[in-house]
């Protein structure tokens, strides 16, 4: 069932739509400085990403749990439960590019392990989700209770509620899965700052400054790691975090 696969033209099917164009195209702008390496797009939805990556001389391995998205015969396949351990072996990538995906998945924990697990060291992990730590998002979910806009209940007649962000992240916890994980963050970037943040900023950051200013003082400063700490913290009052519509995150295995 976890077999890495090469499609055919007999079972290709109808190219399906390319989501979010514009993160593939941000996050290409990130990796291509990079040497080629060993590449995993997980999930890789149809593999369009993996086919880019591949055209510049990546070794690419789209990982897609859907097998009816498994569509272009130039790409070698691996169906995937990112809720699982990852079926390759320690340290088998440089590169891993999830693009959206984890919060979709029950366990996002276990996938940054594996992430971690499967990369080798000094590998990067290039990551995109929806930022709901955003001055808006907060917003929102003062209103309403939830994140997604718009809100409501996820359907009960859904085909797979895995399509669904069942498991939208904050910042804060996502920065901490990633670092037990094993990585460190080596850029933290945004697609684009969103109007209600930024027309919340001036209000907001002020009091979140006081207040991640006196947690500080108390429980890091002349401590170990001090300096260290600060650094999080930082992260946590930055404008991308802040504003911006995305979390869009490097991270280096250590």
């Amino acid at each position: 069932m976890n077999d890495l696969c090469t499609v055919t033209k007999d079972n290709a099917q109808q190219t399906p739509i390319k989501h979010n164009p514009y993160l593939h195209e941000l996050i290409w702008n990130l990796l291509k400085p990079n040497p080629p390496g060993r590449l995993l797009d997980i999930p890789s939805g149809p593999g369009y990403f993996a086919r880019q990556a591949k055209q510049h001389g990546f070794d690419t391995i789209a990982a897609e749990i859907d097998d009816s998205l498994h569509v272009f015969p130039d790409i070698s396949y691996l169906k995937v439960d990112m809720a699982k351990k990852l079926p390759t072996e320690p340290g088998s990538f440089d590169y891993i590019v999830s693009i959206e995906g984890i919060e979709h998945i029950e366990n996002q924990f276990l996938f940054l392990r594996e992430c971690s697990r499967v990369l080798k060291k000094g590998g990067k992990l290039f990551l995109t989700t929806p930022n709901i730590t955003s001055l808006e998002s907060r917003f929102s979910f003062f209103l309403t209770g939830v994140h997604d806009d718009p809100p409501g209940p996820i359907r009960d007649d859904l085909p797979n509620i895995f399509m669904e962000h069942i498991n939208l992240i904050p910042f804060h916890r996502l920065e901490t899965f990633i670092r037990f994980a094993g990585f460190k963050i080596e850029t933290l970037t945004t697609y684009r700052m969103r109007k209600g943040s930024l027309f919340l900023y001036p209000f907001v950051y002020p009091c979140a400054f006081i207040r991640y200013l006196t947690t500080y003082r108390k429980y890091y400063k002349e401590k170990p790691n001090e300096q260290y700490y600060r650094g999080i913290f930082k992260k946590y009052l930055s404008l991308e975090v802040l504003c911006g519509s995305h979390n869009v995150i490097v991270a280096i295995k250590k």
